[in-house]
């Protein structure tokens, strides 16, 4: 529930200036009572160190596209797309009711769930993302599976699976559904909604599959382990997975897992350092990383959107913000960004009434649309919970920085220095802008950012910084050079 701001979000830290009426947010005190409350860290911002051009790696997501039978889905208007630069989708017709339960359910029931991940697969690359096909799901273990339901070498037959896979791979190939797929062997083995069978049969499993799938879809990308766990030197899934690719040589070619709680070792900056441990224990090469679902459930608001994308991005990770919906409205709302009227209720209507956007929305149109130019260094604080993301361009009115805490309360500085590779001065003043992302809960409609206007910085040795103190554990910033 979104609670009125109470502090001003700006500050002078090294002036005596004072904040203009324009820029307060509420009413509280003055300059003075912020610059006297204890920092809990900073956030530094380098403008003289690029760092990559901007490919939006945060903007993709698990589910959340419409179903419409084979075809590309027209449900969710275009733009909802396109402003957040979406890149990347997972899927696989997860949770859908009889008679569309998967391949252990009878063939019809898995080639309804196909035409769903088809759908879905369709939809994405008519905006130009990849799609992560989740071959768990098509097999109808989803969660909503009996307690007596099969798992591939039940009894040491394999004979199901195999038949499933040649079956999956003759539809791949026969719906044309191979350019920009990755193919998810499991998801989430380590978590017993998905696989009951232990660590030995998963990575026999994997290197059952790995190579029909290498040998008959060369050209498509193998994800994996995707677990739940992040990586570790002291995780059974993680050294199992590691001991047996190594000994077989099948290999992924995208180390893939989650970020799913709200914890120290669930921090991309931390996998980022701990996937490479891994890597070195078991001689194992270096791929890309992919955070195919990352934000607990009470990670899903413009905040965390903004904290994750931070650290996503400092760290070259792709990620796909997780889906805690089910049934319906997994397959809507592009992963709980949007809203409806009577979204989350019986009057839901899944077709005829227009779509708005939920506040984290706005968070990542900003971060697509309006951070362009050139990626720039940054650091988060050493505290874990507070971050930023920058870009620039040749000029000081292309400056856009993004922070967000992560669902903490306090007071965090912003530091921005190399202020002349965007032609500032050493010294002197820089006028900046403040727009606040709100949250309005789970489909609660948010109308944009709210513009908190400009306010004037001194510059000191190159550099300048201002503090920023969340008006609420969802409350997300953004500061522009003007």
């Amino acid at each position: 529930m979104i609670r009125p701001a109470l502090l001003p979000l700006l500050a002078l830290v090294s002036s005596a200036l004072s904040l203009p009426s324009s820029v307060q947010d509420g009413q509280l005190g003055s300059v003075d009572v912020a610059k006297r409350q204890a920092r809990l860290g900073t956030a530094t911002v380098s403008l003289s160190k690029p760092s990559g051009t901007p490919a939006h790696i945060a903007s993709g997501f698990i589910y959340g596209i419409p179903d419409n039978g084979n075809d590309v889905s027209t449900q969710v208007p275009d733009h909802f797309y396109t402003d957040i630069k979406f890149n990347y989708c997972r899927a696989g017709g997860a949770q859908l009711p009889p008679p569309s339960r998967g391949w252990i359910w009878g063939i019809e029931e898995y080639k309804n769930r196909f035409s769903s991940t088809l759908s879905n697969y369709r939809t994405s690359r008519k905006f130009g993302a990849r799609f992560i096909l989740l071959v768990h799901d098509l097999w109808g273990a989803d969660g909503l599976q009996a307690n007596g339901a099969v798992f591939p070498g039940d009894n040491g037959d394999w004979s199901s699976y195999d038949a499933f896979l040649t079956q999956l791979l003759s539809d791949l190939k026969a719906n044309d559904m191979l350019d920009g797929l990755d193919i998810d062997i499991w998801n989430e083995p380590d978590v017993g909604f998905f696989w009951t069978r232990g660590v030995a049969r998963w990575t026999e499993m994997w290197n059952r599959a790995f190579p029909r799938i290498r040998a008959s879809l060369p050209g498509v990308l193998i994800t994996g382990p995707s677990t739940a766990n992040p990586p570790s030197t002291g995780n059974e899934w993680w050294t199992g997975f590691g001991a047996a690719i190594s000994q077989t040589g099948n290999i992924p070619d995208v180390y893939s897992w989650h970020n799913l709680a709200r914890s120290v070792n669930v921090d991309p900056e931390t996998s980022a350092r701990d996937i490479v441990t891994w890597r070195n224990q078991y001689g194992l090469p270096q791929r890309p990383n992919n955070i195919n679902e990352y934000g607990a459930t009470d990670e899903q608001s413009p905040s965390f959107a903004a904290w994750y994308i931070s650290r996503l991005e400092r760290n070259n990770i792709h990620g796909l913000r997780a889906n805690w919906a089910s049934a319906y409205e997994l397959h809507d709302y592009l992963g709980n960004l949007l809203g409806k009227p009577g979204a989350g209720t019986t009057a839901y209507d899944p077709k005829g009434k227009a779509y708005y956007p939920a506040g984290e929305w706005h968070v990542y149109k900003y971060y697509g649309t309006d951070m362009a130019g050139t990626r720039v260094a940054t650091t988060g604080s050493a505290d874990k919970l507070f971050d930023v993301y920058a870009t620039r361009g040749s000029t000081a009115n292309s400056v856009r920085i993004l922070v967000g805490a992560r669902g903490a309360s306090g007071v965090w500085d912003v530091k921005v220095t190399g202020l002349d590779a965007v032609g500032l001065p050493a010294s002197g003043t820089v006028s900046v802008r403040t727009w606040r992302f709100d949250y309005n809960g789970k489909y609660g409609e948010v109308a944009g950012p709210v513009d908190l206007g400009v306010v004037a910085h001194q510059i000191t040795n190159n550099e300048v910084v201002f503090w920023v103190s969340p008006a609420t554990g969802s409350t997300a910033y953004a500061f522009e050079f003007v």
